[in-house]
Order: C-alpha cells, then sequence, then structure tokens
C-alpha cells in the first residue's frame, strides 16, 4: 500500500472511531495500518493546518466554519488539547448566540474531554459549570473571559501564529497556482468592482479586480476610521476585509458595542447584513478618548460596492470628570533592537479575585497601550511572568496588545486592554517582556 493510502486508511480508521481516544488506542491504530514516524507527521500537519484556519475563523466570529475546522483538527488529532478546548469554546459561543441545546450539550462534552486529558484544567471545569447549571452572568463573564483570553491569546504563542485570515490566504494561494506569474492585484478605487469581458473564446468569466469599499458610519460619540475596507475577488469566492478603529470621542465609558453590518450593491440595495461584536463585554472598558481596533472577514459575492455600519447595541456608563492617574508599568525588552517603537504600558486597575465555584483565584487587570512615538505599531506582544509571595515563577503568560489583524496603532494612540487569567492564590507580583513588536 502506498504511503498517500496508508495516510488515508489512517484518517479513515481515526473518523470511524467511537470510543474515546487514548494514546494507548492512537499507537496501535496506527501499527494497524502500517503508519510510520514520516506518515504520521503529516497527519499532524492536517490537523494543525486545521486548527489554525479555525482560530482564524473564530477570530471574526465565523463560529459555523470555525466548527467545521476544529471538528476536523480534533478528528484527526483526538488528544489534541488546544483543539478540543477551543472547539468547546466554539460551540459555547454559538449556544451563547443561537440557544441550541445541541450546541451546549457538544461544548459540555468537549470540556469534559479536555478533563480526561488535563485533569487541572478550570477554564474546562467553569465552563462545565457554567452550562450545567446555567451559571449567573458574573460566573459566565469569569469563563468567557478566560476562553477569550486563554483561547485566542494563550494558545497562539505556543505556535508563535498571528492572527491571519486563513481562508482569503487559501484563495490567493488557489489563484497563484492557477497564473504563477499573475501580479499581484492594486488597491482600486472606492466604485465598485465590475469584471472585465471574457476573453474572445473562453468561457470563463473574468476576475473582477480587487477594490476599495466606502464605508459610511455615523454615531455621536464615535468616531469610526477604516484604515482598510477592501473587496478581494478570486476564482470561486469574494471576500470583504476590513480593519477599523474606532474612538470614544463621547463623556461615556463604553463596555460594549455591536454594530450592524449592511453590505450593498451598486444601487445601494442590501444585499445581506450580519451584527459584529466590535467591543465585547469581556474587552477592556474603552474610555473617553481611547481608541479600539476591531476587524471582521465577510465571504461575499463581487456585486459588493458599499457598507454601512449602525450601532444595534452600546453598552455605556458616565465617566468621571477625572480618572486616577494610571500606574506606570515598567517592561524589559526580549531582544532589543535599534529603531524599535516607542510606546508606554500603565494599569489602570488589577485584581485578585476568588472563583465562585473552584478553589483557586483570577487575575484581572486593565491596562493602557500608548503610542508616544513616531511610527506605527503593527504588532505588539508581551510576556507576562507570574511570581508567588516566595518569588517562584508560576505562571508565563503571552499577551497580545497589537496583533496581526487589527489596524496599526498610529502614533498618539491610546488602546486600553484586558489581561486574565487562572493563577494560584499566593500570587505575589508580575513582570512584564516585550517578546514581539513591529
Amino acid at each position: 500500500m502506498g504511503r498517500d493510502l496508508i495516510i488515508e486508511a489512517y484518517i479513515q480508521r481515526l473518523l470511524e472511531w467511537k470510543e474515546p481516544m487514548t494514546a494507548e488506542s492512537l499507537k496501535a491504530l496506527a501499527e494497524e495500518v502500517g503508519l510510520g514516524t514520516d506518515d504520521m507527521a503529516a497527519v499532524e500537519q492536517k490537523a494543525q493546518d486545521h486548527f489554525e484556519r479555525g482560530r482564524n475563523y473564530l477570530d471574526f466570529d465565523c463560529l459555523d466554519e470555525a466548527i467545521d475546522e476544529l471538528t476536523q483538527a480534533t478528528a484527526l488529532a483526538p488528544l489534541h488539547f488546544e483543539s478540543l478546548q477551543t472547539l468547546a469554546y466554539a460551540y459555547d459561543q454559538r449556544y451563547g448566540k443561537q440557544k441550541k441545546a445541541a450546541d451546549k450539550q457538544q461544548a459540555i462534552a468537549l470540556a469534559k474531554r479536555c478533563l480526561d486529558i488535563r485533569p487541572s484544567d478550570e477554564g474546562a471545569v467553569i465552563l462545565i459549570s457554567s452550562l450545567e447549571h446555567e451559571a449567573n452572568s458574573r460566573q459566565r463573564l469569569i469563563w468567557l473571559s478566560l476562553a477569550a483570553i486563554l483561547g485566542v491569546v494563550a494558545f497562539r504563542p505556543v505556535m508563535d501564529i498571528v492572527t491571519t485570515r486563513s481562508a482569503v490566504e487559501q484563495a490567493q494561494e488557489t489563484e497563484l497556482a492557477a497564473d504563477p506569474i499573475a501580479p499581484p492585484a492594486e488597491s482600486g478605487p472606492t466604485e465598485p468592482a465590475i469584471a472585465p469581458p471574457a476573453e474572445p473564446g473562453t468561457t470563463e468569466p473574468a476576475i473582477a479586480p480587487a477594490a476599495d469599499i466606502p464605508i459610511t458610519f455615523a454615531q455621536d460619540g464615535l468616531t469610526l476610521d477604516p484604515r482598510q475596507s477592501r473587496l478581494d475577488n478570486y476564482k470561486d469566492s469574494s471576500y470583504y476585509t476590513l480593519q477599523a478603529v474606532v474612538q470614544n470621542t463621547s463623556k461615556q465609558e463604553i463596555d460594549a458595542l455591536q454594530l450592524q453590518v449592511e453590505y450593498l450593491d451598486s444601487n445601494g440595495e442590501i444585499l445581506e447584513s450580519e451584527s459584529k461584536e466590535a467591543i465585547a463585554d469581556n474587552n477592556a472598558t474603552v474610555r473617553p478618548g481611547d481608541y479600539h481596533a476591531f476587524d471582521l472577514i465577510h465571504k461575499t459575492t463581487p456585486d459588493l460596492a458599499a457598507v454601512r455600519l449602525n450601532v444595534l447595541t452600546m453598552d455605556q456608563l458616565p465617566a468621571p470628570d477625572a480618572y486616577p492617574q494610571e500606574t506606570p508599568i515598567p517592561y524589559e525588552w526580549v531582544a532589543p533592537k535599534a529603531g524599535q517603537p516607542t510606546f508606554s504600558l500603565g494599569a489602570r486597575a488589577e485584581n485578585l479575585n476568588s472563583y465562585d465555584i473552584t478553589d483557586s483565584a483570577y487575575f484581572d487587570a486593565q491596562w493602557a497601550v500608548t503610542n508616544i512615538g513616531d511610527s506605527a505599531i503593527r504588532q505588539l506582544k508581551f510576556q507576562v511572568n507570574f511570581y508567588n509571595l516566595s518569588g517562584k515563577l508560576i505562571l508565563s503568560e503571552d499577551v497580545l496588545a497589537v496583533y496581526g489583524s487589527d489596524a496599526p496603532m498610529l502614533p498618539g494612540e491610546v488602546r486600553p486592554l484586558r489581561v486574565i487569567t487562572s493563577i494560584d492564590k499566593d500570587y505575589g507580583r508580575y513582570e512584564v517582556m516585550v517578546s514581539e513588536v513591529e
């Protein structure tokens, strides 16, 4: 049996497996079909590809696509803890939006599988408890906050992955494979993209050029800066990408912001619409003057000509006349280089709270990054080391302040960020290292 057939047989056996997978059964299955070390590495790479695509879909709130990809990842790598936990988080998110009992049960089952692999995982315990007992909003916020940080931040630094648009990259790769010498598409004007006529003697329609898409938004107290609003067309699909920054120009604090996104054709007719969580309730509070970056990617049609944003819901509280001065957070560079951006880091609030349902604690902080230099910051990642009261390192977390899909942080911008993580009750202090900056 050829190598490809061996791998295919192994994958098929994995997909047909009904009992809980163990390391022993996985090894026996590989031996049964004659899978070698190189073959196993190929399967693991396939699983990793599905995992990365699923996680990227999750970044853009594409829950159905994320669940499909992550399900493939867990089928190919049934003992990969991060895939299982991320899939549980995806099902929990979809249950929160659609309230389908099947999603709730899937999230619980996956969380229990996480505990089979890692019995000390507190995130899984919190998720199970919150779903089985329909926890109050505070307990659920703890889970969602932990899941957002641990799932969307802590997972990716393990493989040193910055957020990307996986679906778009696949389409780009397909185009390059079809026409390897084709130059990259250039940004066009703000008019709708119109496909040129097909070449004489051909029946395949030409691909419409990429286009910058005009975007409209009007809301008192909010200023929108769409740094990228773009439609990219490929042979079999079209994707709209938005990278935007909102500035709070009101006298209110903003805790959450839900937008309605309307996709319009050249006649101003709505092609489709969706909601977008621009500021989540587990993000840091956006004070007056603060900036907050958000992005989205949406599979659409070449007919897209404009985008209109409207506020669906916005949670606000009156801001005080003055805030206490932020506590400066000192930081060190892991690998300092000449010409690195200049920024300040400050703590607005920090708390160590006990769980209601477990015998441990969580660190919950509101920090703010200010670009005090002359150049934009495109990526900024911290390594936060936590120590107990005896000075022993008990936890090391990666925190992404500005990451790949964010609009660059321009000089003068102040962006708040929230840091929340499960930690031992004897926590004493932390220190911050800058591990990546661009």
